[in-house]
């Protein structure tokens, strides 16, 4: 049998009974990091006689290939991601369809979120959709971001240290007056919240895992035009380029210049 155990996501007092005595008992633990469960391991005093088998975003598929059903039927096998809940933005669901293409059986223990932690914290109320990452940048992130913000629901987006300034930055521009609420580093030490207007949010820093919750607004269709249609309007070139680059990868100056050249 298969048990997708959530792991905590900064206290380890987080761990639930059934989720210890589940990697306790396990003969096999799949794990999206096998360095980072041998480690949570050690601090819950689980002995580290078991099997791991490494299975992460990039080898997946193969290594869930690489199964032999009987194993999943016939010993207790685990599977992890490096924190909080498999299968939400983390691996884990090829397990589960695997389990369910060969008549398996399996559970999913409950456990540390930070999806759904951030949402209740924030105290916005009302339909949400989850997500995930964005799109690192480009026509793809934009033409996603408003599509979040256009959508008449809550949403909430995991980001990184890395762009999570960039991502403030985009919601001023796109929504400054809708509420956002952040969460940083949660269950640990700095855990933090940020609760304000779009175009009033400062960051003190930035390390950390972030959470963003963003309020529902009204509901709009998605009005985007694309590159071409943009390039077929009877606009200044240099009004154009400024459109033209929030919606691709170059600067409005290597646009205009393509354009002054045609």
């Amino acid at each position: 049998m298969l048990s997708l155990v959530p792991t905590p996501i900064g206290n380890l007092e987080d761990i639930s009974k059934r989720a210890f005595e589940a990697l306790k008992t396990a003969e096999i633990i799949f794990c999206e990091d096998t360095r980072v469960t041998k480690k949570l391991l050690n601090l819950l005093n689980i002995p580290l006689t078991k099997q791991f088998i490494a299975m992460h975003s990039h080898n997946e598929n193969e290594a869930v290939s690489k199964i032999n059903p009987e194993i999943l039927k016939t010993k207790n096998c685990v599977y992890v991601s490096d924190a909080g809940m498999p299968g939400v933005s983390d691996p884990g669901s090829g397990l589960v369809k695997f389990c369910q293409e060969n008549n398996i059986e399996y559970t999913v223990i409950p456990g540390a979120n930070a999806m759904l932690s951030a949402y209740v914290a924030s105290g916005f109320e009302g339909e949400f959709c989850f997500w995930m990452f964005l799109p690192h940048k480009g026509k793809e992130r934009m033409d996603k971001l408003r599509e979040i913000t256009d959508s008449g629901k809550i949403a909430i987006i995991y980001e990184s240290p890395h762009r999570i300034e960039k991502l403030i930055n985009e919601l001023k521009e796109l929504i400054p007056e809708r509420e956002i609420f952040l969460a940083k580093e949660l269950t640990k030490m700095y855990e933090t919240y940020i609760k304000a207007k779009a175009k009033e949010i400062f960051l003190p820093n930035t390390k950390g895992e972030w959470v963003v919750v963003i309020n529902k607004g009204e509901k709009r269709k998605n009005l985007t035009l694309s590159y071409e249609e943009i390039e077929k309007l009877n606009l200044p070139l240099k009004e154009k380029s400024k459109l033209l680059a929030k919606i691709s990868d170059k600067s409005s100056k290597e646009i205009y210049k393509e354009l002054t050249n045609k």
